[in-house]
């Protein structure tokens, strides 16, 4: 009990990670029924480019927002080159999800062809001084960082979600797209705009998660199926299933390393994952089978 302050501290930084991520998969899934695996790379993308800037002699903040742009710019060249031809085509949804572990693998190992295969450290916005409070928990700025920006992101994506037009257009979109055609919505737009919406929240991800790891091509990985599997156990009917998901596999995750051991806590995630799928496939924001 001695540590549990900062198993709490870890873990719920660790989750806002997932969380993230998860809600990247989500604004994609919710708008189009793609489940788009290539979203971990959005996040490498974006921190190997913010290193590249950043070593430009870039301001921080001007470093984030080019980085942030360009990383955007490439998953929309991929949605207009790959996506929409074979979404005219009438592509099966398991074309769909094979083109898009294919982009995943170009990127990647684009990535790691031009900018080498070493992960770099970047720094974050504030000085890495730990925060101490108390005799056995202490606090990154980074860590705050991560934890404002969580914030800023969840709100802001519901209220575009449930207070605007288009934003409730997404879910029409993605249940009935006949339905939606007849009343107005653009769904070319629609999946445009939620490619680029994901994109942008793995790319600030990215910026975020490099500060305490480190950037290379291959950092995607982890948080890309450690936020699918946040994204299933919380539910994908709610963004909020997102942050509950990836809350909850982050604590456990951490808590796991803490008492069990860090090679256990590697697989917390999916054992986490079959527990769920098969007494709550819904998710946590959904309701026991049966219900």
């Amino acid at each position: 009990m001695e540590f549990l302050p900062q198993i709490m501290i870890s873990g719920a930084q660790v989750g806002c990670i997932y969380a993230m991520m998860a809600l990247s998969y989500f604004i994609i899934l919710s708008a189009t029924g793609i489940l788009n695996f290539a979203q971990g790379e959005w996040m490498m993308l974006s921190a190997v480019l913010g290193v590249v800037l950043l070593a430009l002699g870039l301001p921080y903040p001007i470093a984030i927002l080019v980085s942030v742009a360009a990383t955007v710019a490439v998953c929309q060249f991929f949605e207009w080159s790959v996506i929409r031809p074979l979404q005219r085509r009438n592509a099966d949804m398991t074309i769909l999800v094979v083109a898009l572990l294919g982009i995943l693998v170009v990127v990647r190992y684009s990535v790691g062809l031009t900018f080498g295969r070493e992960d770099v450290p970047i720094p974050g916005a504030f000085e890495p001084t730990p925060i101490i409070l108390g005799s056995s928990a202490f606090i990154q700025p980074q860590t705050l960082v991560i934890y404002v920006a969580t914030a800023l992101t969840f709100g802001a994506l519901w209220l575009f979600l449930q207070r605007t037009w288009f934003g409730r257009s997404f879910r029409i979109a993605a249940i009935d797209p006949i339905g939606a055609q007849v009343v107005g919505v653009n769904l070319a737009r629609i999946r445009f705009s939620s490619f680029a919406i994901g994109a942008a929240i793995a790319a600030i991800l990215g910026w975020l998660y490099a500060p305490l790891y480190a950037a290379g091509y291959g950092i995607g990985a982890a948080p890309g199926v450690k936020g699918f599997i946040a994204l299933l156990v919380g539910g994908v009917g709610s963004p909020w299933g997102s942050l509950a998901g990836g809350m909850l596999l982050g604590l456990f995750e951490v808590a796991t390393a803490y008492y069990v051991g860090s090679l256990w806590s590697e697989g917390i995630g999916f054992a986490l994952l079959m527990v769920f799928l098969i007494f709550w496939p819904s998710g946590l924001l959904g309701g026991m089978r049966g219900r």
